[in-house]
């Protein structure tokens, strides 16, 4: 009798330790698989600690961490065997926790390096387990994984800011489906994607993204979960977007003028030359002082 009753204590105890283990306890983990040729990568993959990641406001409450992520790298022959465009350097399967990694390859914007590129494809596992596996909107998955990745940049404001003048017409719909259509074009639709959801949490905090996941996974809308976390419809909060970058479509143009450009210049060369003269100006005022000093000396 007593050999049961400590057998269930046992279970019990391993059963609480399970599921109330806090989350933030949990690690995340990683499994790397690679030829030969990309073993010194594939270290340095194995040495790379993902779970800085999950301290974004958003993924904090991620679950199935305990499930690692397989890293697959994979050769320039095979990527082109299964019909990769040449300007991808990653992606991840959400539903199978595996990122496949091109290290051949230079990364596009909004990537840098390889190691940006495996930050945005975990990014994207953990958004899919934040959702349950439910379908989001392909710019609302990119740009949180964005977000995640890295902050906000200059490259990212100016991309931002010339894609909005010469792709003005872009809607949310019209997003989802340029990511698929080439290499300038899934740019852009990174660019806007990254604006959007940095607006969206500007404006309705940080916590509005994971208001969304977790509406989402509890089997609403993308719709319906906007609506939840911000108490505005999808349709209002693309009008308001749009609305509201429009002074770019007003002075990038202007500042990006052959005229803008060759007045800058022209002003900088006037600022040089003043400059110039400043420290003449100065260098000979000490010079003098140092000359007077001296005969006053004698």
């Amino acid at each position: 009798m007593r050999l049961w009753q400590s057998a269930t204590f046992v279970l019990w105890w391993v059963t609480v330790c399970l599921f109330t283990t806090p989350v933030s306890a949990q690690t995340l983990r990683l499994e790397v698989r690679a030829p030969e040729e990309f073993s010194g990568i594939a270290r340095q993959i194995r040495n790379y600690d993902p779970n800085p990641l999950l301290e974004t406001p958003w993924l904090s409450d991620v679950r199935g961490l305990a499930a690692p992520i397989l890293v697959e790298l994979v050769t320039e022959s095979m990527a082109r065997r299964n019909g990769i465009p040449n300007w991808v350097a990653g992606y991840a399967v959400t539903e199978h926790n595996l990122i496949a990694l091109f290290p051949t390859r230079t990364p596009s914007y909004p990537n840098d390096s390889l190691e940006s590129v495996l930050r945005h494809e975990i990014a994207h596992v953990l958004i899919g387990r934040a959702a349950r596996g439910r379908p989001l909107p392909r710019w609302f998955d990119e740009g949180l994984a964005i977000t995640v990745e890295r902050p906000w940049s200059l490259t990212d404001r100016t991309r931002f800011a010339w894609t909005r003048v010469v792709d003005h017409q872009m809607s949310f719909e019209s997003l989802n489906h340029r990511f698929g259509q080439g290499r300038v074009a899934a740019e852009r639709a990174y660019a806007i994607s990254g604006a959007l959801v940095r607006r969206l949490i500007h404006e309705y905090g940080v916590t509005a993204p994971a208001k969304i996941l977790s509406t989402v996974a509890a089997g609403h809308s993308f719709d319906a979960a906007t609506q939840v976390a911000t108490g505005r419809s999808l349709t209002s909060l693309e009008l308001e977007f749009m609305m509201n970058q429009s002074v770019v479509e007003r002075w990038l143009p202007f500042l990006t003028s052959g005229y803008t450009l060759w007045s800058a210049v022209t002003l900088l060369a006037l600022l040089a030359i003043w400059s110039h003269r400043q420290k003449r100006k100065i260098r000979r005022q000490r010079w003098d002082e140092e000359e007077a000093a001296f005969w006053d000396e004698d």
